[in-house]
């Protein structure tokens, strides 16, 4: 009998060789990645997208010599067309702010806490220490009384701004007022060092500014002029909170703050004050007056909310006392007339 063959099962074959299933298979997923990572780029060429990368500042801070060198702060303004800088889009501010001759800022603050014999003349007394300086600066920040009357003087809250140079000066005239001084502090805080970096990331930015605004002048496509845009927006923000730190902080080292604290001296004021029969008399009729509209308010609270359930109640009560006495009533008669029954 012949021998029938099916189809053919032999593997392809390479150079003579049969391959395995398994190298094709590797094969084909090869093929597969590499046209998609193919696709990818190009779909980024023809898209003519422009990246953006944009470097905050960097700061390398050297040691502090006793001169106060300052650190070098850089600042960089990247703009980047298909992952590529074009043009002149890139710029690089190194600031150094240095200076032996750079003024130490160190910024002052003082309480004080007195009694004296009158609160309100110490008041008027550090009011015009305060204004015989005003060509200066100092000025009364606040102020503010608490308590006090006919025979007693109000305890006061101040706080004022002196020039940085008075300040100890100020410090003892205000304690001179006093009887006796409860509590005096000074503090004192350094912020050179911060005021001297702020004004290098300051210089910085500044330059990054103008060279944005360069970009955009130059710019002829509108996605350039978009990106130069919106950092300088961002530049602009920082400037100014650059700038109004770098404000309060010399404003600040300029004025010394001190609080102060103004309390009567006990031994100063009155041993008692003066008896006002007729107030008391009115302090008694009004709280007479607020027991009886009390007592009232109650009573017709008491009418219209709790005394109907009340009655109710004892309706409910009185009614099923009267049901259990006729029931045991009527039982008693019951037993009796058994009882008479079988005695006879």
């Amino acid at each position: 009998m012949a021998e029938t063959k099916g189809p053919s099962t032999r593997r392809p074959l390479l150079g003579g060789r049969r391959l395995a299933p398994g190298w094709i298979a590797a094969g084909v997923v090869a093929a597969v990645v590499v046209t998609c990572l193919g696709a990818v780029l190009l779909a980024g060429v023809l898209r003519g997208g422009i990246g953006q990368e944009m470097t905050g500042s960097s700061v390398a801070y050297d040691e502090y010599a006793p001169g106060l060198s300052a650190p070098q702060v850089v600042e960089e303004v990247v703009v980047e067309r298909e992952g590529e800088a074009y043009g002149r889009t890139a710029v690089q501010a190194t600031v150094a702010v240095s200076g032996p001759e750079q003024e130490r800022l160190i910024i002052r603050t003082g309480s004080l806490t007195l009694r004296v014999d009158d609160t309100l003349a110490a008041q008027q007394a550090v009011e015009d220490l305060v204004a015989g300086w005003a060509g200066e600066g100092a000025y009364v920040v606040s102020s503010e009384q608490r308590g006090g009357d006919d025979d007693q003087d109000p305890y006061i809250s101040m706080a004022i701004r002196v020039p940085a140079a008075r300040f100890g000066e100020a410090m003892d005239t205000i304690a001179d007022l006093a009887v006796d001084v409860d509590s005096r502090t000074e503090d004192s805080d350094d912020v050179t060092e911060e005021y001297v970096d702020l004004a290098g990331r300051l210089e910085a930015l500044e330059a990054a500014r103008d060279r944005l605004l360069e970009i955009m002048a130059e710019a002829d496509r509108t996605e350039d002029l978009l990106q130069a845009e919106e950092q300088l927006t961002r530049r602009e923000a920082e400037i100014e909170a650059t700038q109004g730190r770098m404000q309060y902080l010399s404003q600040s080292a300029a004025l010394a703050r001190i609080s102060i604290q103004l309390q009567p001296y006990a031994l100063s004021q009155p041993v008692g004050q003066r008896w006002r029969p007729a107030e008391t008399v009115r302090e008694a009729l009004e709280a007479l007056l607020e027991g009886a509209q009390g007592l009232v308010d109650f009573l017709l609270f008491f009418s219209i909310a709790v005394l109907p359930w009340l009655l109710a109640l004892a309706l409910g009560l009185y009614l099923l006392y009267r049901i259990v006495r006729w029931a045991m009533r009527r039982q008693r008669a019951r037993q009796m007339e058994t009882e008479a029954e079988s005695g006879t």
